[in-house]
C-alpha cells in the first residue's frame, strides 16, 4: 500500500467539569467526549525521499505549532526513523475551536503511518505517546463516544446514539491554555458557574458577544446547548434533523459559521 486517505473526525465535550489543578499545571478533567461527522481529509502518500505537505488553508503551515507535525516528529523520535512521505490535509472543522479539529489530524498522523507502513504499533502505546502533545490526544486515537478523566488518559468506552447537531463558531480563534488560565484567575476570585462546561462562564466573560450565540441557539428549541472544549464553538442538541435544519436557515448570516453536523458512533 503506498496510498491512504484518512477521515479526521472532530468531537464535542458534552460536559466538561474540572476537578482541581495538578502540581504539573495540567488540570483533572471529567468529561464525555463524542466524535463528529465534521470531519477534515488527510491523504497520506509514500515517496522515495523527502517530505511534502500542502493545505487548502494557506494560514496552516508546517510550523511547530501544526498537529500533523508534532505527531510526525513524535513518531519519528520514538521509531529513531524518517519518513518520506506526501501529506495532504483538507480542512473543514475550524481551526482553535474546541472540537479538537488540529488533535485529530495529529491523531490521524499516526494512525496512518501505523497503517500505511505496517508499524504494528499498539493503540494504547500511541495514547501513551501522544498525551504530551495535548490532553485530547488519546480520546482522537480511540474516536469514539467515551468518558474522559485525568488528563485525557483514562477514557472509559460509553455506548451513544445518533443525534442531530448543530454548530456556531464566532469565526475566531480561542487558546486553549489562556482559556485554562482564565478559569484558574476566576477561582481564584472565588467566581463559580452552574455551566455544564466549566470552561463556559470565564470565556463568556472575557467574550461577552458570545452569549448571543449561545441565546440564539436557545431560542431554536434545542434540548441541549453548550460550549464546546475550550471554546468558542457552541454546540446545540435537537430531536431530529428537521429541527436543526431549521435552526441552520435561522442562523446563517447571523453568524460566521453555522455547521450542520451528528454525532458518530
Amino acid at each position: 500500500m503506498d496510498q491512504l486517505v484518512m477521515k479526521s473526525r472532530g468531537k464535542i465535550n458534552r460536559g466538561l467539569k474540572i476537578l482541581g489543578k495538578r502540581p504539573d499545571g495540567y488540570h483533572n478533567l471529567d468529561s464525555i467526549m463524542i466524535p463528529i461527522s465534521l470531519q477534515d481529509t488527510i491523504t497520506l502518500t509514500k515517496r522515495d525521499r523527502g517530505l511534502v505537505y500542502e493545505s487548502n488553508l494557506i494560514e496552516l503551515d508546517w510550523t511547530s505549532d501544526n498537529f500533523c507535525k508534532k505527531a510526525l516528529d513524535l513518531l519519528e523520535e520514538k521509531l529513531g526513523r524518517t519518513f518520506s512521505l506526501e501529506i495532504q490535509l483538507e480542512k473543514r472543522i475550524p481551526l482553535g475551536a474546541g472540537l479538537a479539529g488540529g488533535t485529530a489530524n495529529g491523531a490521524s498522523i499516526l494512525k496512518g503511518l501505523n497503517q500505511l507502513y505496517d508499524l504494528k504499533l499498539d493503540l494504547k502505546d500511541l495514547q501513551a505517546w501522544a498525551l504530551d502533545l495535548g490532553a485530547d490526544f488519546p480520546f482522537c486515537l480511540y474516536d469514539r463516544p467515551a468518558r474522559v478523566q485525568g488528563i485525557g488518559e483514562k477514557i472509559q468506552p460509553l455506548e451513544g446514539k445518533e443525534e442531530a447537531i448543530l454548530l456556531v463558531n464566532p469565526g475566531y480563534q480561542l487558546s486553549t491554555p489562556e482559556v485554562y488560565a482564565w478559569y484558574d484567575q476566576d477561582m481564584d476570585r472565588g467566581i463559580q458557574d452552574q455551566a455544564i462546561n466549566d470552561l463556559e462562564g470565564p470565556v463568556l466573560r472575557r467574550h461577552p458577544q458570545l452569549v448571543q450565540v449561545r441565546e440564539s441557539l436557545e431560542a431554536t428549541g434545542a434540548y441541549e446547548v453548550s460550549m464546546s472544549g475550550s471554546g468558542p464553538t457552541f454546540y446545540a442538541v435537537y430531536e431530529n434533523q428537521g429541527q436543526r435544519d431549521q435552526a441552520k436557515e435561522k442562523l446563517e448570516g447571523t453568524f460566521e459559521k453555522v455547521l450542520a453536523c451528528s454525532t458518530v458512533l
